[in-house]
């Protein structure tokens, strides 16, 4: 493979407008790391939801901005019965054709996309381009665990299936941690050695021990906690942890920074719940909770604490750990998942073990009452980050990667399903997903006198002429005339009259991917 090399991100997350957890820090890291040592990077993500899709520069990266097609976009079966998966449909749709855009115009010489909802599953079954596909937490392990409830439905485990094929026809599988490489090759059937690990990525420049500072208004020792406030992040155990380690440090102060969610027990919000357990204990004035902040002001957060803590129940490799390290804290973190990686314990951080509130309270307390401590671990992850996580050192082994897909891809000489126009996948996925809902529909129709009454009462309003021309095939065929020529022609003109939608939606999407391309052209 040659230098320059060109390779496109699709990664559904990818900052500001869309996603603020790993995904989007992964991708927006490793593609500035690939521009960094001469790579053409593109980066293929969806628009903010209500915004149009647009074209972005990101500091010389091309951000191409897509909103979800409008393929099923009327079925209602579907989205009744598997709303995750429509999900994924319409979404990997949108991004793969304005991904197959661009390689029309100037091809690429790698793909790179996460696994988490199969978005590198269309470039896995076209092959158009070498694939590589990074692990994050595969939908299966999601439905293994029920991490953030999700349950073992069909819905669900269509979604895992999707996945395992894209990972499966992937040329490169790669993972952030040994620990999430070992569940995936179990999960997969294949070898462990069979997925390459390479760290994530961090900018050392921006989180950075010298800076500006946040003000959490009190001088007391601050731990800082920075996630999602779920119970997959450990936030349970770390407000149990408040009372003990208050009561030996008693101007202990927790600073909490991260969105609610509404997981807790009956849906409901996990900020109420912690917040109840505090009110129970008296501790609440020794906590304060901050939503969600923008990344670039993350660094600030991070140098103003004297302990960071990552107490996540799972995480193959959490980036607060990583942000914290890099700004020069002491980092608590669990054995849960890939942070036992990326900590070596008691050299660059601590880890205790998972699910352990008292084990989190002694470890803190421990680093409160002793500065030196802190302040050598601190510069030990500082040093580490350094030596290990450098998005330009973690971007020339990506780069490596790339090219064993590309000759994996050359070795295998494998041609994809749909030759040398990639983008029918996009309309095979439209007609999957009309037949299925067809076929739910039949079903629901043909034991629900009721639902199709309403059906026929919905389409008599909706479409006239429509059921009229059923009603008359339904009397021809009852006379014995269905296979007469003005059966025949109303059966084709119904079966047109059902696909005009479709065609519709198609032919849109079509000129305005023809209009973009004729534009580029145009320029060159």
């Amino acid at each position: 493979m040659g230098f320059p090399v060109r390779v496109c991100l699709i990664s559904r997350e990818y900052p500001p407008d869309t996603g603020f957890g790993g995904i989007a820090t992964f991708t927006r890291h490793l593609a500035h790391g690939l521009k960094a040592i001469g790579h053409d990077v593109q980066v293929v993500a969806l628009a903010k939801e209500g915004n149009q899709p647009a074209h972005q520069d990101d500091g010389g990266i091309s951000v191409h901005r897509v909103t979800p097609l409008p393929i099923g976009s009327d079925l209602g079966w579907t989205s009744l019965c598997m709303p995750y998966s429509r999900y994924v449909m319409r979404t990997n749709s949108a991004l793969f054709a304005k991904f197959a855009e661009l390689n029309s115009i100037e091809p690429f010489d790698a793909v790179d996309t996460p696994e988490l909802l199969a978005e590198g599953f269309y470039p896995a079954i076209t092959k158009c381009t070498p694939l590589t596909v990074r692990l994050y937490t595969p939908h299966s392990k999601f439905i293994a665990e029920r991490l953030h409830n999700v349950t073992d439905t069909f819905d669900h485990q269509f979604v895992a299936m999707v996945e395992r094929m894209a990972m499966l026809s992937a040329d490169v599988i790669t993972s952030p941690s040994l620990d999430l490489a070992q569940w995936v090759a179990n999960d997969l059937g294949i070898a462990v050695d069979e997925i390459d690990i390479v760290y994530n990525p961090i900018d050392p420049a921006d989180f950075s021990p010298d800076g500006e500072r946040a003000d959490f208004k009190r001088t007391a020792p601050s731990i800082l906690f920075v996630g999602r406030l779920e119970a997959r992040k450990g936030i349970h155990y770390l407000i149990d942890s408040v009372p003990k380690v208050v009561a030996a440090v008693s101007d202990a102060h927790f600073v909490i920074v991260g969105d609610d969610t509404q997981n807790a027990p009956g849906q409901k919000s996990v900020l109420t719940e912690i917040r109840e357990r505090l009110d129970s204990t008296g501790c609440s004035r020794s906590v304060t909770f901050i939503n969600r902040i923008p990344l670039s002001d993350l660094p600030k957060y991070y140098r103003a604490a004297d302990v960071c803590i990552v107490p996540s129940l799972y995480d193959n490799s959490p980036y607060t750990c990583l942000e914290a390290m890099s700004c020069g804290r002491p980092v608590i973190g669990t054995d849960g998942g890939g942070t036992k990686e990326y900590i070596v314990h008691g050299q660059s951080g601590l880890i205790v073990p998972v699910k352990n509130a008292d084990a989190i309270a002694e470890s803190l307390i421990h680093l409160l009452k002793n500065k030196e401590e802190r302040e050598r671990l601190g510069l030990n992850a500082r040093k580490r980050v350094l030596e290990v996580f450098d998005r330009v050192e973690i971007a020339k082994r990506t780069t490596e990667l790339y090219e064993k897909a590309a000759e994996r891809m050359k070795e295998h000489e494998k041609t994809g399903l749909y030759g040398g126009d990639a983008r029918k996948v996009i309309y095979d996925a439209d007609e999957i997903l009309y037949k299925f809902d067809r076929m739910i529909g039949d079903l629901v129709l043909k034991h629900s006198s009721r639902a199709y009454m309403e059906s026929i009462f919905k389409l008599v309003l909706k479409r006239p002429r429509l059921i009229a021309a059923k009603l008359v095939l339904s009397l021809l065929e009852t006379v014995g005339l269905g296979r007469g020529k003005t059966a025949l022609k109303l059966k084709e003109q119904i079966r047109d009259n059902e696909r005009i939608k479709l065609m519709l939606a198609q032919s849109e999407v079509a000129r305005s991917s023809l209009a973009r391309k004729e534009s580029s052209l145009s320029s060159l």
